[in-house]
């Protein structure tokens, strides 16, 4: 009663009183910067719905007034604590317009997947904001502009799929900056330039599909530097050059697709080496006969050398252990 009444004449603050202040203080504290952020992505969401065009609306249930859990709504995925969003798949649901730069808002994203949709319009930069993102799938749409560069600061991305898209430019150099990269597809679109060299340093790639663009320059011998890759495909460009001598070296290689570019020269005598079960070499300009080793391969299960300019007879066993096999010869 003492202390409430000196409380009451300007004295000192009951020790309860304050005990109290300062926990409401703190909760309000931490509570406030955590509604803050989930509504923001909330926000952001809307953002990125507005720059779509859903005549099917299939995004009818994202609707920040009726509904502001946006946990519930489809293609959002929250993570059970924080609450805030770390997947977001709107595949094929027939989505065009552009993305938006708000989806750089949501920065707890791991996963974004848009695949198979009619979206336009560039990729934004602001991608290179959810610098959490593990898997980021943009492929079978209709974008273009360049790749941006701000994906290089995506350190913890695995997977880069941008296929089939109207893409142009060259392929970033900075692409190597990604240190956990296991899939990059680049197919299909309209890229231009060499395949950056130190691509080929990468020790964790394990899939390269770079095939249908119009990249130029040679196969370089540090393609062997691939470690860790079993999928290397590079079909319908304009690579120039020969065969590396040291293609014998890329024993990790399941599958090498290097047809329909402008390869010469002869096929390496070390090719018998390879793994691969599937090599295809068609539609090139190699020259002389064919190394009598790729009769000896055992893995191989698809081979295609043809419309090339080889010359010579099939070697012997060539087509034992092979499922499938094409070469044009004049001793067919």
């Amino acid at each position: 009663m003492a202390d409430d009444l000196a409380f009451r004449r300007g004295g000192k603050v009951p020790p309860l009183v304050l005990a109290l202040a300062v926990v409401a203080t703190l909760a309000l504290a931490l509570r406030c910067p955590l509604a803050s952020a989930l509504y923001d992505e909330g926000k952001a969401l809307m953002t990125v719905k507005a720059s779509f065009s859903d005549v099917a609306n299939v995004l009818l249930g994202w609707d920040g007034a009726d509904n502001g859990d946006f946990c519930s709504w489809r293609g959002v995925l929250c993570d059970n604590v924080s609450l805030s969003v770390v997947s977001l798949n709107l595949s094929n649901l027939n989505l065009g317009g552009e993305i938006s730069p708000a989806i750089g808002d949501l920065r707890n994203l791991e996963s974004i997947d848009l695949q198979g949709n009619k979206l336009t319009g560039q990729i934004p930069d602001e991608i290179g904001d959810c610098t959490l993102l593990v898997y980021l799938d943009l492929s079978d749409n209709l974008l273009y502009g360049d790749i941006p560069y701000s994906i290089s600061r995506l350190k913890q991305l695995e997977l880069l799929n941008l296929k089939n898209n109207q893409l142009t430019g060259p392929i970033p150099s900075t692409l190597t900056q990604i240190p956990n990269l296991k899939t990059l597809d680049l197919a299909r679109n309209q890229l231009i330039g060499e395949i950056p060299r130190l691509i080929y340093w990468n020790e964790v790639l394990q899939y390269l599909g770079l095939r249908g663009n119009f990249l130029s320059g040679m196969l370089s011998p540090d393609m062997c530097q691939l470690t860790g890759l079993w999928y290397f495909d590079v079909r319908g460009n304009n690579l120039t050059g020969t065969i590396p001598d040291n293609i014998g070296n890329c024993t990790s290689f399941e599958i090498l697709d290097i047809s329909y570019n402008q390869i010469t020269g002869e096929i390496p005598y070390n090719v018998g080496f390879l793994q691969v079960a599937t090599l295809s070499l068609q539609g090139n300009r190699l020259t002389g006969v064919i190394p009598e080793v790729i009769g000896l391969m055992q893995a191989l299960a698809v081979l295609d050398l043809s419309d090339n300019e080889l010359v010579g007879p099939i070697p012997p066993n060539t087509w034992k252990p092979v499922l499938y096999w094409k070469v044009v010869s004049p001793w067919e």
